[in-house]
């Protein structure tokens, strides 16, 4: 049984149009806008409201590398490094050989096929470099376009969770969705 390998640098990703990199303080300004957007997090947690959030975010982020717990990706374009959003894995068990998938991108990035090329990307890493077995996620029913993109990257339904999740002051359920790691491939 394989037991998850921790990249000793932070991993570079690098796709036909983007590249994966490590979230730079100088972000921080598409950061909060992507997450200060009630669109793009309808479906995933109040919408921050104060720029200051933003620093506790990207800590998190580059100690989430360095400790061990989390590698969160800025996606950005190849040529010109235009922040497009986050992607990565936000929570490890390293005893069960697990990783949580999330993933965030501007508005005006959407529907140009940046995240499933991203995540592809990232999903190949963690079951061929990082040696993750299964990688999950969890998502709100009405968050159709998540949905659809899981099940074009081979996630599938395992469940549904009745009111597990808090935000915008009301309960909602999420699906969880996964993908295993073929052995010997």
């Amino acid at each position: 049984m394989d037991s998850i390998v921790w990249p000793e640098e932070f991993p570079i990703l690098e796709t036909d149009r983007l590249i994966l990199r490590q979230v730079l303080a100088s972000d921080s300004g598409y950061l909060y806008r992507c997450y200060s957007d009630p669109v793009v997090m309808k479906y995933m947690a109040s919408p921050l409201d104060n720029e200051e959030a933003i620093t506790g975010i990207m800590e998190d982020y580059r100690d989430g590398f360095k400790d061990g717990y989390n590698i969160v990706w800025a996606i950005t374009l190849k040529g010109t490094d235009s922040f497009t959003g986050t992607a990565g894995f936000e929570e490890f068990s390293f005893l069960d050989n697990r990783a949580e998938i999330g993933f965030s991108l501007l508005r005006d990035q959407q529907g140009m096929g940046y995240m499933i090329e991203a995540l592809r990307a990232i999903i190949e890493y963690g079951f061929n470099s990082m040696h993750i077995n299964r990688i999950q996620t969890t998502v709100v029913p009405l968050n159709v376009s998540s949905i659809k993109l899981l099940e074009k990257l081979s996630f599938h339904r395992e469940g549904h969770m009745k009111e597990s999740v808090v935000f915008n002051n009301s309960y909602h359920d999420e699906l969880i969705y996964a993908v295993l790691r073929k052995k010997g491939e």
